[in-house]
């Protein structure tokens, strides 16, 4: 779990430190389509619990490449249940590394997703017999899917920094996004839920 939130800070750090980058440069003719995503959820299913996670992304055309990092656990803890920090006290939590295919629209300012694929799953659960307690850990291959919809700016603006209050740099295609996902993984332990995604990246493509 600590190895997964850890690539997760990684990825928006690069992102961050790329995108900076984009803003000062004046060559670029064209920008990709890809972004980071951080995600924020809640599902049920054969464990329901919380979800925290990231997603690495890229578009081609129509068809959307991702790549998702996540773990799931329960909300059901003998000392607390508010998130995040039942992620320190929980009895089960899923480690989710997964790629996914998918295809995606944009319309303006706003995109539609949807994706499916395959995961490696490892299932920590920890045993409590005779005033003791161990973790046990159980691999399985799993099929991850999602739908999301998610909204950012229609066109090239100056990237804001401070919680988006203070412009810097020239116009730029790299921004933030915001929305929602629908997603889950059918597997030995399957599960649902809705996220929040905050994004940062490049996420469609922007005029010259």
């Amino acid at each position: 779990m600590k190895r997964s939130i850890t690539t997760i800070l990684l990825c928006g750090f690069v992102f961050a430190c790329f995108g900076q980058i984009t803003i000062d440069s004046t060559n670029q003719k064209t920008n990709p389509i890809l972004y980071f995503e951080g995600i924020v959820g809640y599902a049920g299913g054969n464990l329901s619990g919380f979800t925290l996670g990231g997603e690495l992304n890229f578009q081609h055309k129509n068809d959307l490449f991702t790549v998702r990092i996540q773990n799931h656990s329960d909300a059901d803890t003998k000392f607390l249940a508010f998130f995040p920090f039942n992620l320190l006290f929980s009895k089960v939590n899923i480690d989710e590394y997964s790629l996914l295919y998918g295809k995606r629209f944009v319309d303006n300012n706003k995109s539609y997703s949807i994706s499916a694929g395959l995961s490696n799953n490892i299932k920590h659960e920890r045993i409590n017999e005779n005033n003791e307690h161990y973790w046990t850990n159980e691999r399985y291959i799993g099929f991850p899917f999602e739908l999301n919809i998610k909204w950012f700016k229609e066109k090239k603006e100056r990237f804001r920094v401070l919680y988006g209050t203070i412009p810097v740099g020239k116009e730029t295609s790299f921004g933030r996004s915001i929305g929602f996902k629908l997603y889950g993984n059918v597997a030995k332990t399957s599960y649902i839920g809705i996220a929040l995604n905050i994004g940062l990246g490049w996420h469609k493509k922007y005029k010259i």
